[in-house]
């Protein structure tokens, strides 16, 4: 039976990766573990760890006015999140179950199918107009060249000695205008359980929280007009929106935001949200309230 097992990375597509990289380096104490040009994209690739065992990978086009998926990508919406990957055990099984429930997807070598090919694979792109602006990547289960793999690896420099204290990643945010028939996606087509349902005043926001793999992501949509979730959902449409840290000390993050010249605003008692005009289109927040646990 097909099963997510455990989120692989979030992605970021830029317009330059050492740029960026820089500041990530500088912010997060990051710590590039791979780097290469993908063919396939005619990109350049970097994938960073930042926040402990969390995994961003960044993309930006050779030619940003090429028609590759990263540059059109780049065009339309500028520096931003893009998808979210998981491991998964099953990858053909998984794909046949979002065909099934009417989820288009890619697999590795080709375009959109409507059938699977009969020759072996183990990598799975959805369409996001069909999974409410979330851009799956599903990956078999392997073993590859990512410390997080390795006996020797800790996350505890993130948690103990960097100055945002980091304990993990709390969760990802897409922003969605059809909360129901995303849930629903989510729910049946992915199988995965809704574990919390909220609306907040304060952010103007009602939400569900998914229990994906290891992971819980937020589905968010605005309740009221013009709010921080609503303009970007208005310019981007549906979309991977921010990924949140859980911390210790919000006033640790606070300071050091401040020292980098950042903007972080508060969204609530217990959360911090860094402007993304100075943290190149990414939406990182900070939060000291916990979860129920994905697993």
């Amino acid at each position: 039976m097909a099963e997510i097992v455990r989120l692989f990375h979030g992605s970021q597509i830029v317009h330059d990766v050492l740029e960026v990289g820089r500041f990530y380096h500088d912010f997060f104490g990051s710590w590039v573990y791979e780097a290469q040009h993908l063919e396939s994209e005619d990109s350049v690739n970097s994938a960073n760890l930042l926040g402990g065992s969390f995994s961003l990978e960044m993309l930006a086009p050779v030619d940003p006015g090429a028609e590759t998926p990263v540059a059109r990508f780049l065009r339309r919406h500028g520096p931003h999140f893009n998808n979210i990957a998981f491991w998964v055990r099953d990858c053909r099984g998984l794909a046949q179950e979002l065909l099934d429930r009417g989820v288009r997807v890619a697999v590795r070598g080709g375009g959109i199918v409507d059938r699977l090919p009969a020759h072996p694979f183990d990598y799975v792109v959805t369409h996001p107009k069909d999974t409410h602006g979330t851009v799956f990547e599903f990956l078999e289960e392997q073993e590859i060249h990512d410390p997080r793999q390795r006996a020797w690896w800790s996350p505890s420099f993130w948690r103990d000695r960097h100055p945002l204290g980091i304990l993990g990643l709390s969760h990802c945010t897409v922003a969605v205008a059809d909360l129901e028939g995303a849930a629903r996606v989510y729910a049946e087509a992915l199988g995965c359980p809704c574990v919390r349902e909220e609306t907040d005043a304060e952010r103007g926001t009602r939400s569900r929280f998914f229990a994906v793999g290891d992971t819980l992501v937020e589905l968010a949509t605005p309740t009221v007009p013009d709010s921080e979730l609503a303009r970007p959902l208005e310019r981007h449409g549906p979309i991977v929106h921010a990924f949140t840290f859980l911390v210790r000390d919000l006033e640790r993050v606070l300071g050091h935001a401040r020292e980098h010249g950042l903007r972080a605003i508060p969204r609530g008692a217990h959360t911090l949200e860094l402007d993304p005009a100075g943290t190149f289109g990414g939406v990182f927040a900070f939060t000291e309230r916990r979860l129920p646990d994905p697993a």
